[in-house]
């Protein structure tokens, strides 16, 4: 592959996630309905496709440790981006509604993972940073311990974040709170 080929794929991805940032970023402002009931969705399908991929390829003792540092940094990055969201009720009684509005920190939460992720994380699983114990230090076995800390840093970054906003949306609704 030509220089033209490397440069495409290494700035198309960046390319495309500062897009959806920018279209993040213009929609922000427009407060959406929370769907309480609907919540536990998204976090029971990354649990079902977590399970699936780990089934096929069950990792070693080095890789559960990098899936439970990836679990709980992930809570903490899903937690911290549900408690900067803006919730708030809307309307009355019968019609009364918990309504969701981004916050500029939560776009700007999860555009620091990605540089971090981008420039940070890629350089510690080079030159035998981390190592499988079947191929110390091979880049098969760095990519698989990197593979299993992505996967649990989306595990516990999806079900925190949600399990925090039916927890604060719930606490409003049955505290009469209006804005949080």
């Amino acid at each position: 592959m030509g220089e033209g080929g490397r440069g495409l794929v290494t700035y198309l991805p960046l390319a495309i996630f500062v897009g959806i940032m920018a279209l993040r970023m213009m929609r922000m402002k427009k407060a959406r309905p929370l769907r309480l009931p609907l919540l536990w969705i998204m976090p029971v399908i990354v649990v079902l496709a977590v399970s699936l991929a780990l089934a096929g390829m069950p990792p070693s003792g080095l890789g559960w440790l990098c899936l439970a540092t990836g679990v709980i940094v992930g809570g903490a990055i899903g937690a911290q981006r549900a408690r900067l969201m803006h919730l708030h009720i809307d309307g009355e009684g019968e019609k009364a509604r918990v309504m969701m509005r981004q916050s500029p920190l939560a776009i700007l939460l999860i555009v620091a993972v990605f540089l971090a992720r981008r420039f940070l994380l890629p350089s510690g699983f080079q030159g035998g940073g981390m190592q499988n114990a079947a191929h110390p230090g091979h880049p098969v076995g760095n990519a698989l311990l990197m593979m299993d800390a992505t996967l649990g840093f989306a595990l516990g970054m999806i079900v925190a974040l949600r399990l925090v906003l039916w927890l604060r949306a719930r606490d409003m609704v049955a505290n009469h709170v209006f804005d949080a």
